[in-house]
């Protein structure tokens, strides 16, 4: 594998509950984006939307030639298909990976799933199989995932562990204009740090409780 190489994955709920925090998703996301462009090392970044179906927004595009998230590429809409993002999602980097050689794979490749609601639209997969597909990833090949919730009403440890995310990688955050951009500022925080070290045994810092 190559070393200092990350496959950065990001699934972003874009249902309708999200309405009310399209702009500050923007923002945040692009705020993370900056910080990623500038930490040592090469990166790929595939970023994804969902409602009741998945838009293809990049797929294993270089980092530094990743734009702007815009109105455009981020568009509300639609019940939440969330393990049907999850899935195809690894499913499709899964392929892209098999299909290069060993020593041009990345040495780390994560998965941030970042939505506000219960999955209750997905058709093709179900938690278990998921779960199933997490693990596998998991440990044989030392994929990382991390889930972040936006609304307290959610039981996210609960969640995250219905398909196979670890308690240090799930956190919650509050639906707010202030919720939103303290989740990319952390999130931004939290990749670098995976990025530059080898030996994280969790995304979050401990002292990070969701805000």
């Amino acid at each position: 594998m190559k070393t200092n190489f990350t496959s950065i994955n990001v699934l972003i709920d874009a249902s309708g509950s999200m309405d009310h925090l399209a702009t500050d998703t923007i923002e945040g996301f692009n705020a993370f984006l900056k910080t990623q462009k500038e930490v040592p090392g090469d990166a790929v970044l595939s970023l994804w939307t969902f409602d009741n179906n998945r838009k293809v927004v990049h797929e294993f595009m270089n980092l530094h030639d990743v734009p702007d998230l815009n109105k455009e590429t981020y568009q509300i809409g639609g019940t939440t298909a969330l393990l049907d993002a999850i899935g195809t999602s690894m499913n499709d980097i899964g392929a892209k990976l098999e299909s290069m050689s060993e020593e041009d794979r990345p040495s780390k490749v994560i998965f941030l799933i970042i939505t506000d609601a219960h999955a209750n639209d997905s058709q093709k997969f179900h938690k278990a199989q998921v779960k199933d597909m997490v693990k596998h990833q998991t440990e044989k090949y030392n994929w990382d995932f991390v889930f972040i919730f936006m609304g307290a009403n959610i039981d996210s440890i609960a969640e995250a562990d219905a398909i196979g995310v670890t308690k240090g990688n799930t956190i919650n955050y509050s639906a707010t204009s202030v919720g939103t951009k303290a989740i990319y500022s952390d999130i931004g925080e939290s990749m670098t740090r995976y990025r530059l070290n080898s030996n994280t045994e969790s995304f979050f810092s401990p002292d990070n409780g969701g805000k």
